[in-house]
């Protein structure tokens, strides 16, 4: 028990500490010469490799799910946002990703993508064809 609780706890903690330097102002997120940044488009073939789309829509904005960049924007902390894909939400559709390894190793990243959506930075649609706009 004590070697799956241990990185569990590992993960919240850097989670809280990320989301600590994200609301001091700083963006999950980098735009450069008008192109986003490796680890959005990252978290973006997380988000569609990872069967997200599913249930909340092309880009996150929402379908049987909530608008996943309105909630990472302004409802859930990081650490609330890891919680939830890691763990599932009880009582929703949302179903535990803690054994899919592509979603958990991307994180980061997927979170990264989610709040560039939420900040209208990025459109829903394909990052690799157009990397900018609405």
């Amino acid at each position: 028990m004590f070697k799956i609780v241990k990185p569990i706890i590992f993960t919240s903690i850097a989670s809280l500490i990320t989301f600590a330097a994200y609301a001091e102002g700083e963006k999950p997120y980098q735009l450069t010469d008008g192109k986003i940044s490796a680890n959005a488009i990252e978290g973006w073939k997380t988000y569609n490799g990872g069967g997200c789309g599913a249930c909340h829509g092309k880009g996150g904005k929402g379908g049987v799910g909530p608008n996943l960049g309105q909630s990472v924007t302004t409802k859930l902390s990081k650490a609330d946002f890891v919680n939830i894909v890691a763990n599932g939400k009880s009582g929703t559709l949302m179903r535990p990703n803690k054994t899919n390894k592509r979603v958990m190793d991307n994180m980061d990243n997927l979170y990264a993508y989610l709040v560039a959506r939420g900040n209208d930075v990025l459109g829903p649609g394909n990052l690799i064809k157009m990397p900018l706009g609405k």
